[in-house]
Formats: structure tokens, C-alpha cells, sequence
């Protein structure tokens, strides 16, 4: 396991007994998270699988197959008649790039894993017991110890050394300035009002004169370092493009890496492009996400000065727009960009924490889960299948509103959904990054206009994406966590579920009876789709892949709809 001596090489300061621990707990997830993508997703090579209790196997065919022993973390090969164990998943994805075909490619997930394991052991040691930022917004985006929580690929960041990994990456609570260029005007889309625009020039620290015919941009330092002057040598060598010495706005990065956060409650958060691949995707912008962000923010706006509902359980984290190159070269497009966000720790109670969903289910300095010592500070107030219900709740009302009177398909994962909590309790969901929202044009007004992208979606794309993201994802990450830790029958949470989804239906049938029944049907048929993380990384197709999951919501409707 060579990528060891890596992660040995660079914590030579920590005891070899911690660091080897550490190092079996990225093993371990990572083991964990792979097999949990084979099974669900029966990903080539793999066949047909099987489980009993807490032991899994996954078949080749009847005489080759992987057994998985979740509860003591065994993984064992068997070909035929010979046994193996495996202690490394890159041994695992080997054995499987042996076995398959050329429909898949294991060879690139190869280096994306053994990145993962590096960076996974290194957050585990650096950061697992390593003070938080005080800052109301940054403090909580500071967990993400293991990221993603079912990606295999939670934490390669491809391209980046190990400083720049602890540079930049959340988890390691490091301030920094960000770079800035001088753009000639015109270059760049631009759909950012004059106040905002002086708002980042003032934030920059620049304090010489910015030239007549020139705008001042902001870049993250890795991408001005390794993408900017390859990308744009001939706008340099025009001076088109100006590349400054001058580094100011200190921010901090939040759970998405790219998004970063100046150090105030007020001035605006920066979505900024990044040339590496974390997860399964390169971290640029889109042109399109830039050109719509502004209208679905104003949008927005619309919805919640007249919906009081909405406005007593969420809170839009508004889009204010930002630029982007406009150009034939989908490279240059994507690298030199930004988006403005609504910095919304000004709109937090003096009592309130926030906390990214993403990072509620990690574990604090103490090894306690975040979300448990949340739930155990409300005790007071409210029993913990109370505070589920709570959760819940507000998450489901939010996301089915919004998609059935508003149109709006919340991209409702656990990164970018936040819980307002009081005294423990949530109260108010933070609804944040537009760009992987899907918009069903024929539900909004004629006044909005968005360009043609995947933002502008049918009424199918639209209920691919809250199906995906909301139960999927962040409600069956919350149903796994609470009946592990509260020992409540997985059922009975659905059960708890799918009435608030019923309830929720009921009352919007009064609103929209047309959309709601459309949409009814939608959420109650035997399957849902769920996006195949695993087999999107292998396969040689381009586009995304999703498999078909038994439906939780009928699976548990105690009265079928």
C-alpha cells in the first residue's frame, strides 16, 4: 500500500499509533462507501448480489464474488476454490478492472481512490480533533472531515499538493487572500449591479487605480497559480487579461471548497471556479450558471414576499449574478468566472447556529456526532423523534412547495440545504447554490427567462432532481444515521416521512389541485431514480446514469395512494 508512505511522509510530527488508526478509518469508509455502490448500483463486473444480517456479497458469477462484512469491516475475494482477504480498496478496484470488460474503465478510478485515501488519512489526523472557526457560517462548513456521504471519492482533489489540500480545503480552518486581474471590459459577461461590483473592488484591498476600460476580478490563488496564465496566455500577452501581484479579501472556504467566505457577516460569498476534480467533476462554472443566477435570485425574491409560509420555515441564500468569459472554448468559459452569493450569517439569530446538512452527520472533538449533541442539547425542549419529526418537516414542506407552486426543483442534498437551529431546535432551512437547481418553465411567470441549460428543465427533470437529492440522499442519510443512533425502526421514520409528505400534498391541493396531482403521482410510483455514482465514475458514457430504487414513500405508505 505505497500511498501509505505518503500520508506517513507528511505527519511525521503525530504518534505512528494515531496515524495508523487514522489510516484504517479512511480505509475503512472508503471500503465502505465503494461496496455500498456496488451493491446498489450492481456495477460491472458485479452480477446479482445478496445480504444476510450485516454480510454482503456481491457475485462475478457463482464462483467469484466478494463477501462484505459491514459490522466488523471483512472484505474477502473468492475464485473458485482459493479465499482471499483484502486490506486496501485499491486492491479491490484492481480485482475488479481484471474482471471486467471494455464497457468500463477502472484505471481512472484507480487514481482518483488512492488520491481519496491520502487526503481522507490526512483529514482524519489533522482535523478530527483540530479547533473550529469561531465564524457563525464557517464554523459548522468546518466538519466536513469525510465530505460527501455516500461518494467513494469524497475527498480527491486531484492536482493539488498536500499544502494546498491543507491550504485550502475547509476542514483545516486556514484563512488566505484571494488573487485578482484586471479584465478589459466587454470580455466578460457581466450582470452584477454597480454597487456589487464595488463592493468586491473595495473587498479586494486594491487600493491603486483600477485602468479606464479594465474590471477588477476575483480568482482563487490555486486557480491563478495553475490555470490562468496556461488558459489565458494570448489574453495576457494582449493585456486583454492583466494578472495582478496584489492578493487581498481574506476568506475562508466553506463545505464546497470553491465557495469561499470573507471572514464579516455582510460581504458577499464568491463562488469561484477551480481546475481540479473533486468528487466526480472538475470544479469550474458554467456560463449558463452565471447568466441565470441573477433571475432565478430575483425569482426568489418574488416567492418570498408573498409566501409567509415560506418565509416562517426557509431562507433563499440569494444570488445577486457575477461573470463569465464568453467564449467558443468551453476551457476558457469555465475557468475564468464568478458568482456572487448573499452572505446570510447576517440573518442568523444572536441564539441561532447554522450547520450544512452535510456536516451534521460527522463527528465533533469529542467523537460524538454533531448532529446527536444537537438533538441532546433539546432535550430540554423537544424529545429526539420530535426533533426528527421537526427536521423533517421543514425540509419536505420547503422542497414540495417550491416545486409545486413555484416550479422550483431545489437541488436538496445534504451541502446545500443548512439548519437554523435554537436552543437545538430546527427552525428555519437555508436553501443555498442555484446552479443545480431544475426549473420547470411551464410553472413560472412569463417574466422569467432563463438560457438554455439544464437549469431550465421539463416537469420529468424537475422531479428527477428533488427525488434524487431530497429522498435519496438527504432523507435517507438522515433515516440511516437516526435509527443507527436512536434505535427507531427504519419503517416506522418512512412511515413518520411519507405522512408529512401527505400532509404537506393536502394542503397544496388547495392551492394547485392540477400540479399536486401530478406531482402526487410522480413521488407514489414503485420506483424512484437515483443517480449511480460508482458506475457514472467507470463507465465509458458521458452523460448521467441512474439506477432504479424501490420507493421508501410506498414501500411505507400504510394506505396506498
Amino acid at each position: 500500500m505505497s500511498w501509505i508512505n505518503e500520508v506517513y511522509a507528511n505527519t511525521e510530527k503525530y504518534e505512528r499509533r494515531y496515524i495508523d488508526h487514522c489510516i484504517q478509518e479512511s480505509i475503512n469508509i472508503t471500503f465502505k462507501k465503494l461496496l455500498t455502490c456496488l451493491y446498489e448500483e450492481i456495477t460491472h463486473p458485479i452480477m446479482y448480489v445478496a445480504t444476510v444480517n450485516n454480510r454482503s456479497t456481491l457475485y462475478v458469477n457463482d464462483d467469484i464474488y466478494i463477501t462484505y462484512d459491514s459490522h466488523n469491516q471483512h472484505i474477502q475475494i473468492t475464485e473458485g476454490s482459493t479465499t482471499r482477504h483484502i486490506k486496501d480498496p485499491l486492491e479491490l478496484i484492481d480485482w475488479l478492472n481484471h474482471h471486467s470488460d471494455e464497457t468500463v474503465n477502472y484505471h481512472k478510478l484507480l487514481v482518483e481512490i488512492e488520491n481519496h485515501l491520502i487526503n481522507q488519512a490526512m483529514s482524519f489526523i489533522y482535523c478530527s480533533a483540530s479547533p473550529k472557526s469561531d465564524h457563525p457560517l464557517l464554523h459548522s462548513e468546518q466538519y466536513v472531515i469525510t465530505g460527501h456521504n455516500i461518494h467513494p471519492c469524497a475527498k480527491t482533489k486531484l492536482g493539488l499538493s498536500f499544502k494546498e489540500v491543507m491550504q485550502y480545503s475547509p476542514e483545516y480552518n486556514q484563512a488566505f487572500k484571494l488573487n485578482w486581474l484586471f479584465v478589459k471590459k466587454g470580455l466578460l459577461y457581466n450582470n452584477l449591479d454597480l454597487e456589487e461590483m464595488e463592493i468586491i473592488a473595495d473587498f479586494s484591498g486594491y487600493v491603486g487605480q483600477v485602468p479606464d476600460g479594465y474590471d477588477l476580478i476575483p480568482v482563487h490563488p490555486y486557480q491563478f497559480e495553475h490555470v490562468i496564465h496556461k488558459f489565458y496566455y494570448e489574453e495576457i500577452q494582449s493585456k486583454d487579461i492583466i494578472p495582478l501581484q496584489h492578493k487581498g479579501g481574506l476568506v475562508k472556504s466553506t463545505s464546497s471548497f470553491r465557495t469561499v467566505c470573507p471572514l464579516d457577516a455582510v460581504t458577499p460569498i464568491i463562488k469561484l471556479p477551480v481546475n481540479s476534480q473533486m468528487t466526480s467533476t472538475i470544479r469550474s462554472i458554467s456560463n449558463n450558471s452565471i447568466i441565470n443566477s441573477k433571475n432565478i435570485g430575483e425569482y426568489f425574491k418574488f416567492i418570498y414576499k408573498t409566501d409567509n409560509r415560506l418565509n416562517d420555515i426557509s431562507l433563499p441564500v440569494l444570488e445577486y449574478g457575477g461573470m463569465t468569459y464568453i467564449h467558443e472554448e468551453e476551457a476558457k468559459q469555465r475557468n475564468l468566472s464568478f458568482i456572487l452569493r448573499e452572505n446570510n450569517t447576517q440573518y442568523l439569530l444572536a441564539q441561532s447556529l447554522l450547520y450544512a446538512a452535510t456536516c451534521l452527520f460527522e463527528f465533533n472533538e469529542n467523537n460524538e456526532k454533531v448532529y446527536v449533541n444537537i438533538i441532546e442539547s433539546a432535550r430540554e425542549n423537544v424529545s429526539p423523534i420530535d426533533w426528527f419529526e421537526q427536521y423533517t418537516s421543514i425540509l419536505i414542506e420547503t422542497a414540495l412547495t417550491l416545486m409545486t407552486k413555484y416550479g422550483i426543483g431545489l437541488e436538496a442534498h445534504l451541502q446545500n440545504m443548512s439548519f437554523e437551529f435554537i436552543h437545538g431546535v430546527p427552525t428555519r432551512l437555508h436553501v443555498r447554490d442555484f446552479g443545480g437547481l431544475r426549473i420547470d418553465t411551464s410553472r413560472v411567470p412569463e417574466w422569467l427567462t432563463l438560457s438554455n441549460a439544464l437549469t431550465n428543465a421539463t416537469t420529468e427533470g424537475m422531479y428527477e432532481k428533488v427525488q434524487n437529492t431530497l429522498i435519496s440522499n438527504h432523507l435517507t442519510t438522515l433515516v440511516q444515521h437516526f435509527s443507527e443512533d436512536y434505535q427507531y425502526e427504519k419503517s416506522m421514520l418512512w412511515q413518520r416521512i411519507n405522512r408529512k409528505f401527505k400532509a404537506v400534498f393536502e394542503t397544496l391541493k388547495t392551492q394547485n389541485p392540477t400540479n399536486t396531482e401530478a406531482d402526487i403521482k410522480a413521488f407514489y410510483t414503485e420506483t424512484i431514480n437515483e443517480k449511480a455514482l460508482l458506475t457514472m465514475r467507470v463507465s465509458n458514457e458521458s452523460q448521467d446514469i441512474y439506477v432504479q430504487k424501490a420507493n421508501p414513500l410506498l414501500i411505507h405508505d400504510e394506505i396506498k395512494i
